[in-house]
């Protein structure tokens, strides 16, 4: 799959009176780069570009769309008067230069698929190509001309949606944010405003399910409330038909208090759980999260491995994940608390980790990948690092003009 945009899964993890971690608004943009690699731990660090590039001033990267390894869309936003307004830039070198592009609405979406006032907006993007894509969360958008002209196809109420081959799927409820209320699960053609119901079973949760897609399998993650003295609740319903089939369960974190705070899937069958304690223990800290991998859809999962703990632990503070996966053992957890990030990668499942990237922007961060099982990228304010060999070196860069 091609995207982990602005934690969605979290924001759904943290539905209901959940005391997760807020995410902080893009920070002051970076100086203009050009890119240059790091192979270790330590952060990438851009060197000067050309004189001709030009950052994008204030620019925060929310959501990252790559069709091919060089033809991506950033959707961010940067200020305008008072408030900040949404900015679409694409990249057809591989997010060396980008231009800026038509932004699909004037503002982004808010947490739990919300928006700031009563006109539509939007939080994420995905590209089926170079010239077709949509824009959701809360609203859904669709352009066939690259960026340059967007059509409304709803006002609101498309929570989650992926794109795989030449079909796209949505959530979507008809509602503002996390409203309790019904929702579908919905396919069509990319390109095509008729959609069609599958046969998907009902998640009883205060938020809609997130939704992942990868050729014809489907997994659908639903939470209740990971807040409080109860355990989490979380279910995954899951499909290997490309909808026409479902089979439900809890999501196999297990523990009393543990429960999947992110979810990635992998071609041919692959699903990854990152897991989470929900409690604190006596002193007041949280232990380590742990991965579960399965090679069959979800119908099993191995044993759970330790995520190492790669940021400082403070008491009573959660720190926040993102999970991207390549394959079965080909795995990037972006592990962060307040600014603090790091990415771990392992290559054989968890057995082992390396700490792969310190993204030293300011603001949070995100993980997107993998397209074509190498190629993964990292977003942070006015920051972008990639990979092309999965994970093992990243190249950092700005968004700067061309």
């Amino acid at each position: 799959m091609s995207r982990f945009t602005r934690a969605v899964l979290v924001a759904a993890a943290c539905s209901a009176l959940a005391a997760c971690g807020s995410s902080s608004s893009p920070g002051p943009a970076a100086p203009s780069a050009a890119s240059s690699p790091s192979q270790s731990g330590r952060p990438a660090t851009a060197s000067p570009g050309p004189g001709s590039q030009q950052p994008y001033r204030g620019f925060g990267v929310t959501s990252l769309s790559f069709v091919t390894p060089r033809q991506g869309f950033a959707l961010g936003s940067a200020a305008c008067g008072s408030t900040r307004c949404a900015v679409l830039l694409g990249t057809s070198d591989g997010g060396r230069t980008w231009r800026r592009l038509t932004a699909p609405t004037q503002s982004l979406g808010q947490p739990y698929s919300t928006c700031p006032d009563r006109r539509p907006c939007v939080g994420d993007l995905a590209f089926a190509t170079a010239t077709t894509g949509y824009a959701y969360s809360p609203a859904l958008m669709i352009t066939t001309d690259g960026g340059r002209h967007w059509r409304l196809l709803d006002r609101t109420g498309v929570a989650s949606l992926t794109i795989a081959g030449d079909t796209v799927t949505r959530v979507d409820s008809g509602y503002f944010g996390c409203s309790g209320r019904p929702y579908k699960v919905q396919s069509a053609p990319v390109g095509s405003t008729t959609w069609r119901d599958l046969a998907a079973p009902a998640i009883v949760m205060i938020c809609p399910p997130v939704l992942y897609r990868q050729s014809s399998q489907i997994v659908l993650a639903g939470y209740g409330n990971p807040a409080g003295g109860v355990r989490a609740t979380a279910r995954i319903d899951r499909s290997s038909d490309g909808g026409r089939a479902w089979a439900a369960g809890p999501d196999q974190c297990g523990g009393h208090d543990g429960y999947a705070s992110a979810v990635a899937i992998a071609a041919p069958s692959t699903v990854v759980l990152l897991c989470q304690h929900q409690m604190a223990k006596p002193d007041g800290t949280y232990g380590p999260a742990w991965i579960r991998v399965s090679a069959d859809n979800g119908a099993t999962f191995g044993p759970g491995r330790p995520v190492p703990d790669a940021v400082a632990s403070q008491k009573g503070e959660v720190t926040s994940y993102r999970l991207a996966a390549g394959s079965s053992g080909r795995l990037l957890v972006l592990e962060g608390l307040n600014q603090d990030w790091r990415l771990l990668r392992t290559a054989n499942g968890g057995r082992s980790w390396t700490t792969a990237l310190h993204p030293d922007a300011f603001g949070d961060a995100f993980v997107t990948g993998f397209t074509g099982g190498q190629t993964a990228w990292v977003g942070q304010a006015n920051s972008l690092w990639t990979t092309h060999d999965g994970g093992v070196t990243w190249h950092a860069s700005h968004f700067v003009s061309g």
